[in-house]
C-alpha cells in the first residue's frame, strides 16, 4: 500500500556521525515525494499560473515524440479565457513544432498564422513560417490529416451528426470538440430524486465544473449508472450553469425529472435550481416531471425569470392536484399529462396562447377534447388522450379544420358515433404525415368506424407511420367493424415506414405480412388472443418487408426473447418485447444466432428515441412531447 508522503517529511533525518557502530542508515527518500509536492503545489495556483508552469514544462518535451501530449495540453491552455497573449502564443508555437515534426502542415500553418496575430513579428514563429512556406517540402494537405476549414463549416459539419458521434467527439484534441459540447448541451437532464441534501451541497462546492463535459446527461447513463450518479451529475451541471455563463448561454432546453411519488423534501434543489435558472439567457424549452406541489414552486421561479420559451411541458407524477399556469403568452409547444384535476387552469392557459401553440399533447382520461380553447386551423402536431362524449363533434372539428395539421394521434375513450364524421370529410388534412388512433376503451357501436377510417387513409401516399390499436380484436371486429377491410389499405400506402397495429381477428398471419409496404422499417405488433409465439413469428417471417429494422410485440407470451427473433426477425437491429428494449448483434462465424443486449432502465425511460435514431430506427416510436420539435 502507498502512504502518501507529507512534503516537509520525505526526507528523513541522517543519522548522527556519532551513531554506533552497525547501526542502519536513516536515509530513507519516497520516490513518491516529487509527485506529491508538485500536486500539493499547483492546487494552490490559480488557471493562469497553472498554465504557466504547463507551458514551461512542455519545453522539455521532444516534439516528434509527445504530439499528444503536446496538443492535449495546448488545448487545455487555450481554454483558459485570461491567458495572456504571450502565453498563447508560446503554446501555439509549441503546437506547431509538434504538428511540423509530424508532417501536419495545414495545422502547423495556422498555429503559425495564430501565434503571429497575438504578438506580430515573434522572431520565432516568424522564422518557423518562413521555412514552413519557402520550403513546405510536401503538399499542405497531407493523407491523414485534418482539413484546413473553419469552426463555422466544422459546426455545419457537426449539426449532421447524431448524437452518438457528437459525444465521441468530446475526447478529441480539436475545434470539433467543443462544437460537440456546445451541440450536446443544448439540451440539459437534470434527475434530482432520492439524494441527500448534504452530499448535494458537498458537490456543490467542490464539483469540477468541467466534469459535465465526460458525463453529458443528454444521453443515457451507462447500464451499472444508479441514481446517486445521475443527481451527482445533476449538481456538476448546476454548478457549471452558475459559474460559466458560456456553457449556460448554450442550453436551449431543460427537461427536469423527480422520479416517483415519494415525499422527500427537494427544498434545496429548488434553490438550487432557482440561481442556476436566471443564468440560462437562450432557455427556449422546459420539460417537468414531478409531483404537483414541486412543480407549483418550480413554475413561480421559471416565471419570475421572465424568459421568452416557446415550448413547456408538464407532467405531474401524482397528477391530480390545481396548478397555477405561467403567464406565458408565446407558446408554440405545449403537453400536459396528467390522470385528474379540473379543466379549468389548463384551458385558461391554452386560451391564453391560442394564437401561437402549434404542437399540442394533452393526456388525461378524465377531460373531453378542449374545442373551445384551442384553434385547430393553427395546428401541426396534435396528441390526445381523453374522452368523446357521446354528442361530441370533435373529430369533424380536428378533420375539417386541421388543414395543417401533419401529425395526429389519437387516444380514445369512444362514446360517440365517429364513422359519420369520418365519411363527411374523406379528403381532409392534405398535409398528414402521421396519423395514431387508438382506442383505450368505448361504449358505442359503430360498425361503420374502422371501415370509414380505412377509406379516409386509402391512398395516402405521403403517410409514413400509422398506429391503429383496439383493447379486443374480438369485439371491435363485432362492434367497431375492426376486419380485414383496415388491413386491406396498407398497400396503398407506398411511403409508409412505421406501422403499430392489433391483428385483425380475420386476417391470417402469412397474409398480414405480405400486405405490409415493402419500404416498412419498423413493425410493432398487438396480439390479444392466446397464440403460440414461436409458431406465429413462423408464419410471419416469409412476408416481412426486406428493410425492417425494428420489431415490436405487444402482449405476446415470450419465454425465450432470442429463440423469437432468431425465429422470426433475424434481420432486425432493435426489438421491443413489452416494456423491454434490445440491442441485436450477430457475431461472426456464429452461424445464424444472434445476441440479445437489454437496455438499461434509464435509456428507455428518458432517451429512448435518441438510441432509436442511432441504430436508424428513429420513426420506430411516436415522438415524445419532451423532445421537443
Amino acid at each position: 500500500m502507498h502512504h502518501r508522503a507529507h512534503p516537509g517529511r520525505g526526507l528523513a533525518l541522517s543519522s548522527s556521525s556519532t551513531s554506533q557502530p552497525g547501526t542502519r542508515s536513516l536515509n530513507v527518500f519516497n520516490p513518491k515525494i516529487l509527485d506529491a509536492s508538485i500536486r500539493d503545489v499547483t492546487a494552490c495556483l490559480s488557471d493562469v499560473e497553472k498554465a504557466d508552469m504547463l507551458l514551461n514544462a512542455m519545453g522539455h518535451l521532444e516534439p516528434d515524440r509527445s504530439r499528444t501530449l503536446i496538443e492535449n495540453a495546448v488545448q487545455s491552455c487555450l481554454s483558459i479565457s485570461k491567458l495572456s497573449p504571450s502565453n498563447a502564443a508560446k503554446a501555439r508555437l509549441m503546437r506547431a513544432k509538434a504538428r511540423l515534426a509530424a508532417g501536419l502542415h495545414v495545422g502547423a500553418h495556422q498555429d503559425i498564422l495564430a501565434a503571429l496575430e497575438l504578438q506580430p513579428g515573434h522572431p520565432e514563429a516568424s522564422a518557423l513560417m518562413a521555412q514552413h512556406i519557402v520550403n513546405p517540402g510536401k503538399p499542405l494537405v497531407q493523407p491523414h490529416t485534418t482539413p484546413g476549414f473553419s469552426t463555422e463549416i466544422w459546426r455545419e459539419i457537426a449539426l449532421w451528426l447524431p448524437p452518438r458521434d457528437l459525444k465521441s467527439l468530446l475526447h478529441v484534441p480539436h475545434v470539433l470538440s467543443r462544437i460537440a459540447s456546445e451541440l450536446l448541451f443544448q439540451r440539459i437532464d437534470l434527475h434530482l430524486g432520492g439524494l441527500a441534501t448534504g452530499y448535494f451541497i458537498k458537490l456543490a462546492d467542490d464539483a469540477d465544473p468541467t466534469l459535465t463535459c465526460r458525463y453529458p446527461t443528454a444521453f443515457s447513463s451507462p447500464a451499472a449508472a444508479s441514481e446517486k450518479r445521475e443527481s451527482q451529475r445533476s449538481a456538476d451541471i448546476l454548478t457549471r450553469i452558475i459559474t460559466d455563463p458560456t456553457f449556460a448561454s448554450h442550453v436551449r432546453t431543460l427537461r427536469v425529472f423527480v422520479p416517483g411519488r415519494e415525499t422527500f423534501p427537494i427544498t434545496f434543489q429548488t434553490g438550487m435550481l432557482s440561481n442556476a435558472l436566471p443564468k440560462l439567457t437562450n432557455l427556449k424549452n422546459v420539460h417537468c416531471a414531478m409531483r404537483w406541489k414541486d412543480m407549483f414552486s418550480f413554475l413561480r421561479i421559471l416565471e419570475a425569470i421572465s424568459h421568452r420559451l416557446t415550448g413547456l411541458s408538464l407532467m405531474p407524477s401524482d397528477g391530480t392536484g390545481e396548478l397555477r399556469f405561467p403567464r406565458f403568452k408565446h407558446i408554440m409547444q405545449f403537453a400536459y399529462h396528467s390522470t385528474g384535476g379540473a379543466t379549468t387552469q389548463v384551458n385558461d392557459f391554452l386560451v391564453q396562447n391560442k394564437p401561437s401553440i402549434r404542437y399540442l399533447s394533452l393526456h388525461n382520461p378524465n377531460w373531453s377534447f378542449p374545442t373551445e380553447a384551442i384553434s385547430t386551423r393553427n395546428l401541426t402536431h396534435l396528441d390526445f388522450q381523453g374522452i368523446f362524449p357521446q354528442d361530441s363533434r370533435a373529430f369533424s372539428e380536428i378533420l375539417s379544420n386541421g388543414h395543417q395539421l401533419e401529425s395526429l394521434r389519437l387516444e380514445c375513450i369512444l362514446e360517440c358515433v365517429a364513422s359519420t364524421q369520418f365519411r363527411e370529410c374523406p379528403n381532409a388534412l392534405p398535409f398528414l404525415h402521421h396519423f395514431a388512433f387508438s382506442l383505450v376503451g368505448y361504449r358505442v357501436n359503430d360498425q361503420d368506424l374502422f371501415p370509414a377510417m380505412s377509406d379516409f387513409l386509402k391512398g395516402r401516399t405521403a403517410l409514413r407511420s400509422l398506429q391503429l390499436t383496439v383493447p379486443s380484436a374480438d369485439w371491435a371486429l363485432k362492434r367497431l367493424g375492426y376486419d380485414a377491410t383496415v388491413w386491406g389499405v396498407l398497400p396503398s400506402l407506398t411511403s409508409l415506414r412505421s406501422l403499430k397495429a392489433t391483428l385483425p381477428k380475420d386476417v391470417a398471419a402469412p397474409v398480414a405480412m405480405w400486405l405490409v409496404p415493402r419500404g416498412v422499417q419498423a413493425l410493432s405488433l398487438q396480439a390479444l388472443t392466446p397464440v403460440n409465439t414461436l409458431e406465429f413469428v413462423s408464419q410471419l417471417r416469409a412476408g416481412m418487408p426486406p428493410q425492417l429494422r425494428y420489431i415490436g410485440l405487444s402482449q405476446f407470451h415470450v419465454e425465450d426473447a432470442t429463440a423469437v427473433i432468431e425465429q422470426g426477425f433475424p434481420m432486425v437491429r432493435v426489438a421491443r418485447i413489452d416494456d423491454e428494449y434490445y440491442t441485436i448483434s450477430r457475431p461472426p462465424g456464429g452461424g445464424g444466432k444472434v445476441l440479445l443486449e437489454e437496455w438499461p432502465k434509464g435509456r428507455t425511460q428518458f432517451n429512448a428515441r435518441d438510441w432509436l435514431e442511432c441504430y436508424g430506427c428513429v420513426e420506430a416510436e411516436w415522438r415524445d412531447p419532451t423532445q421537443f420539435l
